[in-house]
């Protein structure tokens, strides 16, 4: 076939313009599909056999064509030409070189529409298979983290001030159940990618008795598409893989972010492994949190595809638009850059160690446990609240001028504020471990209420594993 003649080309009188084919190929970025399209195209050669479009030793004769270009493809054989424009186009013609006119026939009762379609939605499920089961590992990490910090207190905050003392094991946890949404995002968004649309055509259905039931089964999908303009039109199964996708990266850009600050000399609260962080070519003291910081980069390109996916569409009339051609891009970006991303945030996790002297300074100096000294005056002295907690700051304000926490202000500066602090369970009000106990609801950072959490966080993981297994086989 010479380099113009395209293998739709019959009904042009002329030749396609160098500009067309430089503007119009795909095959540099989606030959990432050709597991996902030769899969696709061996159990559509099965169908065509069972409605008698092939015989068995044609359907034999693709199968095994197709099989080879595999093979060639990934060893680095496979020769691409831009001429040929996308993935779809290089296999056939590959496969009618391997094995004659039979490989003219693949195409039959298919559109490159349904195949494309079809082609993503198995690329999304065979990439849920790959990072479900790192989500879960991540989970497991933020668990087995939480259970081993039980025992130390951290700062919990608001607007980036001292709030109340925590336990460790809560600051954890807050993002283990974060993540266990983004899995449980994750696992509808493969529900609704899979789906069978090979049979639906350009977007009305096709000229042949497709055996539409049997490719459902062949590739082993959950169902048939309902509408052959739907399935060859709409983007949702993308959509939401990116907005699961992006949706998770807020949550590792977040925690990168804490990890950045609290790794700081001026916080001090953790310690990133040396493995996942870098010196400086000039500053010999350096340790930079290299992983965190690229972590939270990506982010904002997974978001920023997901923007460029539904601008893409939202403008387009039904059905099929080659505008869709560009879809695939930011597919293949955000799948990296998640499984990248979920692999450093585990690694981060297991490695980070907690820095007690540095935490505990912090608690005292920032007036941790104010709230529980006023609600001391509220309790034991019968103060009304408001009242209590104008004491209190005061004795913050005074502490500030000299320097001193509510540990080490001194009596004479107490009483000059109020007699009630200087009361013997002045001590008990302000303990750093005794305000984290008194959060003892559910959900809170009472010590009892972590391990009720962690054994609720084990449950949901055996949960998430339950409803994986169906499809991770």
């Amino acid at each position: 076939m010479s380099k113009n003649v395209k293998l739709w080309g019959g009904r042009f009188q002329e030749s396609q313009s160098d500009l067309m084919e430089r503007i119009g190929e795909s095959i540099s970025f989606d030959k990432e599909l050709y597991e996902q399209d030769i899969r696709g195209s061996i159990a559509h050669a099965k169908m065509l056999q069972r409605i008698g479009i092939l015989n068995s030793k044609e359907c034999k004769a693709i199968e095994t064509g197709l099989q080879s270009i595999k093979k060639e493809i990934e060893s680095g054989q496979f020769e691409t030409r831009i001429e040929l424009e996308d993935i779809h186009m290089h296999i056939e013609t590959r496969l009618t070189q391997l094995i004659g006119d039979a490989g003219k026939k693949l195409h039959t009762a298919r559109s490159r529409n349904d195949q494309i379609s079809q082609d993503v939605r198995l690329y999304i499920l065979d990439h849920l298979k790959i990072l479900l089961p790192l989500m879960l590992d991540l989970l497991h990490s933020l668990l087995k983290k939480a259970e081993s910090s039980v025992n130390i207190l951290f700062p919990g905050y608001t607007h980036l001030q001292v709030a109340q003392p925590i336990r460790a094991s809560h600051y954890l946890l807050a993002y283990f159940w974060a993540f266990q949404r983004d899995v449980e995002n994750m696992i509808r968004t493969y529900e609704i990618a899979n789906v069978l649309v090979l049979g639906s055509g350009a977007m009305s259905g096709v000229n042949y008795p497709t055996d539409r039931e049997f490719l459902k089964k062949e590739l082993g999908l959950g169902k048939i598409s309902e509408n052959s303009m739907d399935a060859v039109a709409q983007r949702d199964h993308i959509f939401q893989y990116i907005f699961s996708a992006s949706q998770c990266m807020v949550h590792a850009s977040r925690i990168c972010e804490e990890f950045i600050i609290y790794s700081s000399t001026e916080f001090s609260y953790i310690r990133l492994p040396d493995r996942l962080t870098s010196g400086s070519s000039i500053m010999p003291q350096k340790k930079n949190p290299d992983v965190a910081e690229l972590i939270r980069g990506k982010s904002a390109m997974v978001i920023g595809d997901l923007v460029s996916l539904l601008t893409l569409v939202k403008g387009t009339p039904m059905t099929y638009n080659r505008d869709f051609q560009e879809d695939k891009p930011p597919l293949f970006r955000v799948t990296k850059n998640l499984l990248l991303s979920i692999e450093g945030l585990k690694e981060m996790v297991e490695g980070l160690e907690f820095r007690s002297e540095s935490i505990e300074s912090t608690l005292r100096r920032g007036f941790a446990t104010a709230t529980d000294l006023a609600d001391w005056l509220v309790n034991e002295k019968n103060l009304p609240f408001r009242e209590a907690h104008e004491i209190v700051g005061s004795l913050v304000s005074e502490c500030e001028k000299a320097g001193k926490d509510l540990f080490t202000i001194d009596d004479e500066s107490k009483a000059k504020i109020s007699p009630h602090l200087l009361d013997e369970g002045y001590l008990s009000a302000i303990s750093l471990e005794n305000s984290a106990d008194k959060k003892n609801v559910p959900g809170g950072t009472a010590k009892n209420r972590q391990m009720e959490q962690i054994r609720d966080a084990k449950k949901a993981v055996k949960d998430l594993q339950k409803n994986l297994q169906s499809f991770l086989k």
